[in-house]
């Protein structure tokens, strides 16, 4: 029977790798979706990739939208630390 066992430390080697195999089969994937779409992957990569960044209207743009999006996340990050408590209020028995 398997048995599952926390790590002593995390892998280096993952904590780099998986980020990058994450953002490798979002292309493949993303490829295989516009081929069958017959669309050019290369240029919907290229809409995906490289027009967000291409220019400083495109740069202010990509912050407009990218701002909400980050106080959400760091509101959400400092709800879900831990001991922080809930804000839903404890039952009684």
């Amino acid at each position: 029977m398997l048995k599952l066992e926390a790590r002593p430390e995390p892998s280096k080697l993952m904590s780099i790798a998986s980020p990058l195999l994450a953002l490798a089969i979002t292309v493949v994937i993303g490829t295989l979706l516009f081929i069958a779409l017959g669309k050019d992957p290369v240029r919907g990569l290229q809409v995906f990739f490289v027009e967000p960044v291409k220019s400083a209207y495109a740069l202010s743009e990509l912050a407009m939208k990218a701002t909400p999006l980050l106080l959400i996340a760091l509101g959400l990050a400092v709800c879900f630390r831990p001991m922080c408590g809930t804000s839903a209020p404890k039952a009684s028995s």
